[in-house]
């Protein structure tokens, strides 16, 4: 794929996710900000209990903020922007520690974005490289468009990056070719350009 049309997916995902920060925080699973939390398993906990609460691994009690972000706000927004369809698609997610993942049924196929949540950044480096040499036809994204982070691509529908020891990876091979608005993306393109809006969210969340 050509550098200057996964730098286009940049600059393309940087408008689609504008404010994907605050949208990620009104999402159903994210704690809230008040005296009271909401955990991921539903239950609510005081402020002195979050507290204790936040002294434990981040992932003890289930997925990050960051990697909920793939199945909510901004994000669902993108891949409807992306894929150029009519109307957004309400995801599915599931959580067995420490891989987040959330399914996008587009027309009975499934795209999936996971999160390999790793708490400690030579972990997730590991599981990354584990990723990378598992997949034979897996290549390092090279100059600007890796965006600076470790990352590849199968030039199939998948594209893995990782930052701050989490693996993102998205999986579009189950999608048809000719995607987006004019029906011009292939399934990477397509996954470059979600992967690229996640990491603008994560970006913008630190």
């Amino acid at each position: 794929m050509e550098r200057r049309t996964w730098l286009g997916a940049i600059a393309v995902a940087s408008l689609l996710m504008t404010g994907c920060a605050a949208s990620a925080a009104e999402a159903p699973e994210s704690p809230n900000p008040g005296p009271s939390h909401t955990m991921p398993d539903g239950t609510v906990m005081s402020g002195s209990e979050h507290e204790a609460h936040d002294a434990r691994p981040e992932n003890e009690h289930g997925p990050s903020e960051a990697a909920q972000m793939v199945c909510a706000g901004q994000v669902v927004t993108a891949v409807a922007g992306v894929l150029g369809l009519e109307a957004e698609v309400s995801p599915t997610s599931s959580w067995e520690k420490p891989m987040f993942t959330c399914t996008y049924e587009i027309d009975g196929r499934p795209l999936v974005l996971s999160v390999h949540d790793a708490t400690d950044e030579a972990e997730g480096r590991a599981h990354f490289a584990d990723l990378q040499n598992s997949l034979d036809d897996a290549e390092e994204i090279e100059g600007m468009a890796g965006l600076g982070m470790p990352s590849f691509s199968t030039g199939t529908g998948i594209v893995a990056f990782v930052r701050d020891g989490k693996t993102l990876l998205v999986d579009a091979t189950a999608l048809p070719s000719g995607l987006g608005a004019n029906g011009s993306k292939t399934q990477s393109e397509a996954a470059y350009a979600l992967a690229s809006a996640v990491l603008v969210c994560w970006v913008e969340h630190d």
